[in-house]
């Protein structure tokens, strides 16, 4: 039987707020248009960690004005990395920037988009957009950029399965990057899943033309921590998981796993609802 072409996305949003690692994402998220035959859509929105949305930035006329410099000045740099990465390359990419709250402004260019790319650096003096809570409104899948990322392929990449419609989607929606993986381990933790269920998918994901298997993990504890070190193990690059949202009071009482996930910035995730 022939093999079918591998899977790809058109339109990709690209995440350029203002942090230490744009050029990087940029880099990235170029090389990624390359190899998928897309678009970017690349958005830089800088608003201050200092001020309260709805505040309009400060207290006084002029701690105002010095934020709105700070911003204009964080906007500039970005677009200078977009036109030293961008220019002279035949990627399709448009750019749009703004002083604005990043999230919401987002969701806006999310509507029609295939991915949005983003990164894990969290530590400049502008706000940085949730990536799961622009899933959560969206529903548009986010690959988040880990801290360790040398290369924009993934070649080992490991699925975080539970027999939900959350896991369900992620899988669906990462077909492009399985595709393309040396290898991809179904993994699955506890009593949460069974052994059959992941073989199962991973039967699923190699009709698919992906390089499957599956592990079923006993659970010591936290089952954030085993699926990470399960992905130690297997040295994967990309970890792919579903983003679940629980009301905030059993968020506190319960914790999530989402969030302890993603604390991890070394490595990549591609996120789904």
């Amino acid at each position: 039987m022939k093999n079918k072409e591998p899977g790809s996305f058109r339109e990709i949003v690209v995440d350029a707020c203002p942090s230490g690692d744009v050029h990087r994402t940029l880099e990235h998220a170029c090389e990624m248009a390359v190899e998928f035959g897309a678009s970017l859509s690349v958005v830089s929105f800088a608003w201050p960690r200092s001020s309260i949305v709805g505040d309009v930035l400060a207290a006084s006329a002029l701690s105002a004005h010095e934020q709105t410099r700070a911003m204009e000045e964080a906007l500039r740099g970005t677009r200078s990395a977009f036109d030293a990465v961008l220019s002279g390359t035949a990627v399709e990419a448009e750019w749009c920037s703004a002083i604005i709250e990043p999230s919401a402004a987002l969701r806006e260019h999310l509507l029609t988009a295939d991915l949005l790319i983003t990164s894990a650096d969290d530590e400049g003096a502008c706000v940085s957009p949730d990536p799961a809570e622009l899933i959560l409104a969206s529903g548009t899948p986010v690959l988040r950029l880990g801290k360790g990322i040398t290369t924009h392929r993934f070649p080992k990449i490991i699925v975080a399965w539970k027999d939900s419609s959350q896991a369900r989607r992620a899988a669906h929606d990462a077909l492009p990057f399985l595709q393309r993986a040396d290898s991809v381990t179904v993994v699955g933790v506890g009593d949460e899943v069974s052994s059959d269920r992941l073989a199962a998918v991973s039967r699923h994901l190699r009709r698919h033309e992906v390089a499957a298997k599956h592990v079923h993990v006993s659970r010591r504890g936290n089952a954030a921590i085993d699926l990470l070190d399960q992905a130690e193990r297997e040295e994967a690059t990309l970890i792919v998981a579903g983003v679940y949202s629980r009301t905030p009071f059993a968020e506190r009482m319960l914790g999530g796993v989402t969030a302890e996930l993603i604390k991890n910035t070394e490595t990549s995730w591609f996120m789904g609802h």
